[in-house]
């Protein structure tokens, strides 16, 4: 029939909409992989940049660098997405990162090179919440889960690519220009995102912007890392305390006391990704300052729980675990294997053997790590995106921006903590050997509350909640 009929016009239109959802699917999929390049980058050089920059005693503070604007920003991510464009967000962030990549690549002193971190990490806080925020706004359901899926599985490329790129472009070019060279293809993807996010049909509230809880937030970020010698401890365990308590205002309320449900899950992801990311993100300085191995070795050992998360998360993301009961057979299995991996590093650390055996060690460690995440992540982020059958309350925006968040502090408590740890010993411990060792004991009782909080996160809502 003829479009006069009323027929033939939809059907263009389709197949437009279509296309722009598998546009805007692939580029967020593309952008995970530009990420995990990005994050293999950022581990490789960063031995490279302290011994070029005689910035070692400055593993700390470059990580509250990388952190603390990062929190500033998340916070408001719910707000920014309620009042501006994705497409627009994306363009003017992105922008900023290209900004601090620069004034990375040109430092000539650690001190730049940590305000260039601090750069990016601005607009690496808003991003994380509007990225989020285009996956659970832009894309129907089961594309959803097929691209929460895709961000996993593209680590199968990322974990290869990213440190061979890292550590082949830092040797021909020098970690200046690795730090560079990728960066139009990012802007590339993120231009794709912004010409293809759909725009908000329904009227929302518009949410609150959080700013003196993102302040105290990134306060405490920051204050983790202080250098204060003998009292770096308490700096560690002040900054921290002040991470959570600002984290329990800015995620939705109830989410440190759930027992089931939504804010349950939110919680076994923070503590899931403090004892990963705490294990596994330190791995470079733990095989070079520890062991004494190349970049050129331990580029494959920062390698493995990337690769392994990724093949573990492409069977994984395509057969959700859906129901109570099958989530939480595989997110307990999934904590084991974690717990093991710890355990794996721990053993390596303690007997501290020759570089080939350490290497072995170092590797299976982080393989298992790595395994277990895959096993988990995609139904944890899974269970905290899809809304319940009984009304807990929480918006999309709002559980974007809290997902981003729960997984982010998780990350940088941990993180920060064993980086600052690892680099002066907190005025405690000199030999490098033992801080390692001291870093994966730590977290070992961390372990066993992820077991726990992911048991909570496999009991289905119980009550309605009203914010």
């Amino acid at each position: 029939m003829t479009e006069a009929g009323g027929t033939a016009g939809p059907a263009p239109a389709r197949r437009q909409g279509r296309l722009a959802v598998l546009m805007l699917a692939s580029s967020l999929i593309f952008i995970e992989f530009l990420g995990g390049m990005q994050r293999y980058l950022s581990q490789t050089v960063l031995p490279l940049v302290a011994a070029d920059l005689d910035g070692a005693h400055l593993y700390g503070p470059l990580d509250a660098a990388a952190q603390a604007p990062t929190f500033l920003m998340m916070p408001v991510g719910a707000w920014l997405l309620s009042r501006y464009r994705v497409g627009r967000l994306m363009v003017v962030f992105t922008v900023v990162t290209v900004v601090g990549a620069v004034m990375c690549a040109a430092a000539l002193s650690m001190e730049v090179f940590i305000a260039g971190t601090a750069v990016r990490a601005v607009a690496g806080g808003a991003l994380a919440t509007i990225g989020m925020g285009a996956i659970s706004r832009g894309l129907p359901p089961r594309y959803r889960q097929l691209v929460l899926a895709g961000m996993s599985g593209i680590w199968v490329f990322s974990s290869v690519l990213g440190p061979v790129y890292a550590v082949s472009a830092s040797q021909a070019f020098g970690w200046r220009w690795a730090m560079l060279l990728y960066l139009p293809l990012l802007l590339v993807a993120r231009v794709l995102v912004a010409r293809y996010m759909p725009e908000r049909t329904e009227e929302v509230p518009e949410e609150k912007a959080p700013w003196a809880w993102a302040v105290v937030l990134a306060t405490g970020s920051a204050v983790i890392a202080l250098p204060l010698g003998a009292w770096s401890a308490a700096a560690v365990a002040a900054g921290a305390l002040l991470m959570l308590r600002a984290t329990a205002a800015v995620l939705p309320g109830g989410t440190f006391r759930a027992s089931s449900g939504r804010r349950a899950a939110l919680t076994a992801l923070m503590v899931t990704a403090a004892v990963y990311f705490g294990a596994t993100m330190v791995l470079s300085v733990v095989a070079h300052d520890v062991f004494g191995l190349p970049a050129g070795r331990f580029g494959y050992i920062i390698a493995a729980p990337g690769f392994t998360w990724a093949v573990a998360a492409l069977w994984t993301g395509s057969h959700p675990a859906s129901q109570d009961g099958a989530f939480r057979r595989r997110a307990l299995l999934a904590g084991t294997v974690i717990t093991t991996g710890v355990g794996v590093l721990l053993l390596t650390t303690s007997l501290e053997p020759a570089a080939s055996s350490a290497f072995v060690g170092l590797l299976v460690g982080a393989a298992l790590m790595g395994t277990g995440m895959g096993m988990l992540y995609p139904d944890l982020l899974g269970r905290c995106l899809a809304r319940p059958e009984t009304d807990d309350g929480i918006s999309d925006d709002r559980m974007a921006a809290a997902v981003v968040i729960a997984e982010s502090v998780g990350l940088a408590i941990a993180t920060t903590a064993a980086f600052s740890w690892l680099g002066t010993g907190l005025g405690v411990v000199e030999d490098p050997g033992r801080r390692a060792q001291v870093l994966y004991l730590a977290l070992l009782p961390l372990a066993v509350v992820m077991l726990g909080r992911l048991a909570a996160a496999a009991r289905g809502e119980r009550a309605r909640v009203r914010q």
